[in-house]
């Protein structure tokens, strides 16, 4: 019965294993700075560029579990879940079990996000099973529109 029940355990946890690592945020991340008025002397807009930055994920926060300053977050309530890097074009994929997160960027003023739900989720996105979910960051707090 004991070998059972271990033989069990060790099969539950194998399989947990495997669906969380087929899972997760995958994304990429976009500066964008300066005039992004419509002109009629400025026929296109250059292109967005990828960046390198440090990316933290949070279980889904809220605007009333958070302090704002100046457009950026610090004093998240929400438990940190995991960090993680872009490469040099923006792109970054992580994997998480299923549920809701709240993705941040660093910048030296503290964590930036600039999208919210009708609930007030601070960059919202939810994993679900066996799936990668995708978001797109614009870090445009240098951006006039």
């Amino acid at each position: 019965m004991r070998k059972l029940f271990l033989l069990t355990t060790i099969l539950v946890s194998l399989l947990f294993n495997a669906q969380a690592q087929k899972q997760g945020i995958r994304g990429q991340v976009f500066w964008v700075s300066g005039n992004q008025m419509p002109s009629t002397d400025r026929t296109t807009r250059a292109p967005q560029q990828g960046i390198v930055r440090e990316i933290y994920i949070y279980n889904a926060t809220t605007l009333q579990d958070v302090t704002q300053q100046n457009g950026f977050f610090s004093n998240i309530q929400a438990a940190f879940v995991t960090k993680v890097i872009s490469d040099k074009d923006g792109s970054f994929h992580v994997k998480l079990p299923q549920g809701k997160y709240s993705v941040f960027i660093k910048e030296d003023q503290g964590l930036f996000a600039n999208l919210y739900d009708s609930n007030g989720c601070i960059n919202c996105v939810s994993v679900r099973p066996r799936k990668f979910s995708w978001i797109t960051i614009t870090v445009d707090y240098q951006a006039a529109y």
